[in-house]
C-alpha cells in the first residue's frame, strides 16, 4: 500500500513482471507462455530477495514509520486469525528466521529516536499507535518467544536513548516534548517485560543525578538547572511504574529494580537529609519513589 508504482516502475521494468498491470493475467494463452511467465517470475523474486525488507519508503519521516507500523499490525492480526482456527500458520518457523519482523522493530525504533530528537507538533497519531503495536507483538507469547530474544538489546538501547532525550534537552520550549517522549516510556513501562529493566535505568538516573546535586551543594558549587528540571519527568515515570507494580496482586513475586533498587534506597536517607531544604520538591519526590519501593519489599 506504501509503495508508489511510477517511482518504481523503473526498477521493475526488466523483471518481466507487469506490477502495474492487471491484464498481464489475461494474456496467459499457451503453455510455453506459462512457462515463460513461471520463470520471469522467478527471477523477479530473486532479484526482490536481493532487496532490503521495508525500504521502499523513503520519501519522509514518517513514511519511513508508517511502514513497518503496517507490517506488525498485519502481522498481528494474522496470529489472531490463526488462533481462532481461521488460519492455518505454523509461527515455529520464526525461531530461525525472524529477521523481517526484526528489521521491522529496528527501523521503527529507529524512527522513534530521530522524530524524539526534533519533535514537530502537534506529533502524529500513529507514534502512539505503532508503540502500542510494539507491545502487543512483544506481549504475544507466540511471537515474542522468537522475535523479542533478538530485538531485546535495540529494545534496551531505545529507552536509554529516550532517558537521554528527556535529560539533555535544553530548548526553551521543550516540555510538551519530553511529556511526549515520557508518555512513549510509561506505554512501554506497562509490558511486564520491559518494565523492570526501564525501573532500573529510572532509578540508576535519579540515583545518580540526586548524589551529583548532593555533592554540588555541599561544595557550593553551581549545579545544571535545566537537567535539574527535566530529572521530574523521570522521577514522574518511576513513580507511575511502581505505583503500577505495587497494585498488582502478584507484587510479591516480582523483584523490580533489582541491585539499583538497594543502591538507591541505600543512599537515600542521607541525600533527603542534605537536600530537604534547599531542594524540597526534588526531596518529596525521592521520598515517595522510596516509599513505593519499600512497600514492594515489604509485601
Amino acid at each position: 500500500e506504501s509503495i508508489n508504482p511510477a517511482s518504481y516502475s523503473s526498477q521493475l521494468e526488466d523483471s518481466g513482471c507487469d506490477v502495474c498491470n492487471d491484464s498481464a493475467l489475461d494474456s496467459l494463452g499457451t503453455a510455453s507462455d506459462f512457462h515463460q511467465l513461471e520463470h520471469n517470475v522467478n527471477t523477479s523474486k530473486h532479484w526482490l530477495e536481493g532487496v532490503p525488507p521495508l525500504n521502499l519508503c523513503n520519501t519522509s519521516k514518517e513514511q519511513s514509520l508508517i511502514a513497518p507500523v503496517h507490517f506488525l499490525q498485519r502481522l498481528l492480526e494474522i496470529r489472531k486469525l490463526s488462533e481462532g482456527g481461521i488460519l492455518q500458520a505454523d509461527f515455529s518457523e520464526l525461531e530461525n528466521d525472524s529477521f523481517t519482523i526484526c528489521n521491522s522493530v529496528s527501523q521503527f525504533l529507529d524512527g522513534l529516536t530521530v522524530f524524539y530528537n526534533s519533535p514537530k507538533f502537534p506529533a502524529p497519531s500513529f507514534l502512539t499507535e505503532g508503540v502500542c503495536v510494539l507491545i502487543s507483538l512483544i506481549t504475544d507469547t507466540k511471537l515474542s518467544n522468537h522475535v523479542l530474544k533478538k530485538c531485546f538489546k535495540k529494545m534496551e538501547e531505545f529507552k536509554k536513548s529516550l532517558i537521554k532525550i528527556i535529560l539533555r534537552n535544553r530548548s526553551v520550549n521543550r516540555f510538551q516534548a519530553l511529556h511526549s517522549v515520557s508518555q512513549t516510556l510509561g506505554l512501554l513501562g506497562r509490558n511486564n517485560i520491559l518494565k523492570n529493566s526501564l525501573i532500573s535505568l529510572l532509578l540508576l538516573e535519579v540515583r545518580q543525578f540526586a548524589e551529583q546535586l548532593l555533592q554540588a551543594h555541599q561544595v557550593q558549587s553551581v549545579y545544571d538547572t535545566t537537567q535539574y528540571e527535566n530529572i521530574f519527568f523521570l522521577c514522574m515515570i518511576l513513580e507511575q511504574l511502581l505505583q503500577t507494580e505495587t497494585e498488582e496482586s502478584n507484587i510479591s513475586n516480582s523483584d523490580y529494580g533489582g541491585e539499583e533498587k538497594i543502591k538507591f534506597l541505600r543512599s537515600l536517607d542521607q541525600i533527603i537529609l542534605h537536600l530537604s531544604d534547599e531542594f524540597p520538591l526534588f526531596s518529596l519526590y525521592l521520598w515517595r519513589v522510596s516509599v513505593l519501593l519499600n512497600s514492594g519489599q515489604m509485601q
